[in-house]
């Protein structure tokens, strides 16, 4: 009877032992592994940053280009950085002119001057010209836009659609005598409608 008591007894002890030869290896390679960990915590008197390191990392911080703050608006002008950067404003220029502007002239010169104002007629070369210097922008490494594009566009504009505004209606100012007697006949009433009111106080009375 004592013997069924004791084997559940034996029996978990033998498998306790198992766990603990064969946790062994692992526990020892996890310390192992723990230990070539990059990231340590290390104590405050251990630490390897000194106030002149300190003073070094908040005059790196100032002097980071790569911050821009609210009130530096300088990154807007680009026009100023083209040279920096290769864009060769001249070959621009040349380029848009003659592979962009010339072939939309070509294609305008192949409409009357009333479907220039078309927007169905002109709206495929006009798009084919934009995108034709938007390329060449980004072949000679120059932005897009730019201002030189943009005086191509408004020489484009000054040639073709410059009478394309929309007429407004003018409207025309109404008669003077229709004016005086419109405005005197609500004034004219007025003295009628308070001889009524005073009255009738007076009727009531």
């Amino acid at each position: 009877m004592i013997l069924y008591l004791l084997a559940p007894f034996i029996i978990l002890g033998f498998v306790e032992s198992l766990t603990n030869v064969t946790n062994t290896p692992r526990t020892e390679e996890r310390n192992t592994a723990e230990q070539n960990q990059t990231f340590t915590v290390s104590p405050l008197d251990k630490s390897t940053i000194t106030p002149d390191n300190v003073s070094q990392i908040e005059d790196g911080l100032k002097n980071n280009q790569s911050l821009i703050t609210e009130d530096n608006e300088a990154f807007q002008d680009y026009e100023n950085h083209l040279s920096l950067q290769g864009c060769s404003r001249p070959l621009l220029i040349k380029s848009c002119q003659v592979y962009c502007v010339n072939d939309f002239q070509r294609e305008m010169e192949k409409l009357s001057t009333e479907d220039w104002c078309v927007m169905e007629k002109i709206i495929i070369p006009y798009n084919i010209m934009t995108l034709c210097m938007e390329g060449m922008s980004q072949a000679v490494r120059c932005y897009y836009p730019n201002q030189d594009i943009e005086n191509l566009f408004l020489d484009v504009h000054s040639s073709y659609f410059k009478n394309c505004t929309k007429e407004e209606l003018q409207f025309e100012d109404a008669p003077k005598w229709l004016v005086i007697t419109l405005t005197l006949i609500p004034v004219s009433l007025i003295p009628i409608l308070t001889y009524l009111v005073v009255w009738k106080s007076k009727v009531q009375e």
